[in-house]
């Protein structure tokens, strides 16, 4: 019988494994910090830095993804300024030299957070690291946007398709120099003069750009650290230099139709009326109700914020669209995120009222605010200030037809399944994360700068709350005519799935 594997056996895929901790808990001495944009080539820097052994663990650690989650997670730590004190502890070298990488938005996020965020990490050395094919970064990403595969350790699994998108590579050189402009600004706000370097230096002359770093921290006669990082490899291949050519060549003959401006074509904009009148038909929910879309937070996925309607765009179509009939006349409970998105997306569809739940009067003020721009009628809609379990308990069964619904990180999952099923609802539309595993099971995890507990379901817990009261069925993302993943990778992926439960006789 095979046996499987200890932990120190597997082989190390992610960056945030327990085994590459220094743990040396001695003081710090200085500090880092990679300061990058998308596909600027900082993960393969950092790998090489990391390697040396006197120059920390970099990596992105404020970003929101599996690292900060999954290392406040070991960590068991709630808040940034603990966050930051256990990757000191965890990830200085013998040295005491702490290294990491980030893009702009998630370390002037954390800043905001945090603000002694520097002052702990003081003395700090800044390297600044671009990339000047701006064209070929902006392919990596949009590739890297729909398969979700920043990094070549990527979990197993299988991968989105990939399309050609010209838009999206637009959006993509926009985000660069958005995030290249932020950290150019910073710099001069602070006066502070960073270690420029370029990807193209960096892949012509690995080794005198990493020497060149340790000098610049004055570490090369340190005794280094054995690492046994995994390797970092190159992703580019044959898609990459197709898009990156078939982008220039579209380029060109744009810029001859314009009279020879070569510049490439910005992603069109949305022309904004002051009276926005009646919704034209044959047209998506999204570019008829373009300002709602456009209102939303950009968040720290994104600087110019083009990922949030792509993904929103993407989400209405499974969850909405796919389902409009069930929304005719249909009295609709909406839990979802953002309320006054999907609240009006019911009413768009033909339901006859909608109550939208949310916790916060910034956000249903906001809300409020949409609906009166759109000339929505008073009496169609109610939004109620409120934790989403205390305003379930107040409804009869029966109050509603549809509920619009995830997981809510709020309140016990089973409660929460509880009084869906108190409703009585004919259909709920169920969209949410999902865990691994057969059997019957929930996953718990964490949310970032919290205490707050996120329930992540698996399929075979969904199916067994179900069993008594509902019929459920999954809507196939791929049957929906979605041409590229981009925002939506983790439905591909299928962590996430939108469920429709039918409520049986």
């Amino acid at each position: 019988m095979q046996m499987k594997p200890t932990i120190d056996q597997e082989p190390i895929r992610l960056v945030t494994d327990e085994r590459l901790d220094f743990n040396h808990f001695g003081p710090l001495r200085k500090s880092y910090i990679v300061a990058s944009s998308h596909r600027s080539g900082s993960v393969y820097l950092c790998s090489q830095l990391w390697e040396t052994g006197v120059l920390g663990a970099p990596t992105a650690y404020l970003g929101r993804g599996r690292a900060l989650r999954g290392l406040m997670k070991r960590f068991n730590v709630f808040s940034y300024s603990d966050y930051i004190a256990s990757l000191i502890a965890h990830r200085t070298s013998r040295n005491g030299v702490f290294g990491m990488k980030e893009h702009f938005t998630h370390f002037e996020a954390c800043i905001k957070e945090f603000p002694a965020f520097l002052e702990v990490l003081s003395p700090m050395t800044y390297i600044y690291l671009s990339r000047e094919d701006k064209v070929a970064q902006a392919v990596s990403m949009a590739k890297a946007l729909q398969t979700d595969e920043w990094t070549s350790r990527r979990e197993s699994g299988r991968s989105p398709s990939l399309r050609y998108d010209r838009e999206l590579i637009e959006n993509c050189m926009k985000e660069i120099a958005l995030q290249d402009a932020s950290w150019m600004r910073w710099f001069e706000t602070h006066g502070v003069t960073p270690f420029e370097m370029t990807y193209e230096g960096l892949t012509a002359d690995t080794a005198g750009t990493v020497r060149s770093i340790v000098e610049l921290l004055g570490v090369q006669n340190d005794e280094p650290d054995k690492v046994d990082l995994p390797p970092a490899r190159k992703q580019s291949d044959d898609t990459n230099h197709e898009w990156i050519e078939r982008f220039e060549r579209e380029t060109r003959a744009s810029a001859q139709l314009r009279g020879g401006d070569d510049r490439p074509m910005a992603p069109r904009a949305v022309v904004k009326d002051a009276d926005p009148g009646p919704p034209a038909s044959g047209t998506h929910f999204c570019d008829r109700y373009d300002r709602l879309v456009e209102n939303l937070p950009a968040g720290q996925d994104s600087a110019i914020g083009f990922i949030n309607p792509i993904r929103l765009r993407r989400r209405y179509d499974a969850i909405v669209l796919q389902n409009r009939e069930m929304f005719h006349n249909a009295r609709v409970l909406d839990i979802l995120k953002p309320v006054d998105f999907w609240s009006l997306g019911a009413l768009d569809a033909g339901a006859a009222h909608v109550v939208g739940v949310e916790a916060s009067r910034k956000n249903v003020e906001a809300a409020e605010k949409s609906f009166a721009e759109y000339a929505v009628k008073p009496d169609a809609y109610r939004f109620v200030r409120s934790g989403i379990l205390a305003a379930m308990k107040k409804f009869d069964p029966e109050t509603f037809d549809v509920i619009l619904c995830r997981f809510s990180e709020d309140c016990f999952f089973l409660d929460f399944f509880a009084e869906l099923s108190r409703l009585k609802p004919k259909h709920i539309v169920l969209d949410t994360r999902v865990g691994p595993g057969k059997s019957s099971a929930a996953h718990f995890v964490i949310a970032k700068g919290s205490r707050t507990i996120n329930v992540i379901p698996n399929h075979g817990l969904i199916r067994f709350l179900c069993e008594s009261q509902f019929r459920w069925r999954v809507i196939d993302w791929s049957a929906i005519g979605i041409t590229h993943w981009a925002g939506v990778q983790s439905y591909a992926r299928d962590r996430r799935r939108t469920y429709v439960l039918d409520r049986l006789s």
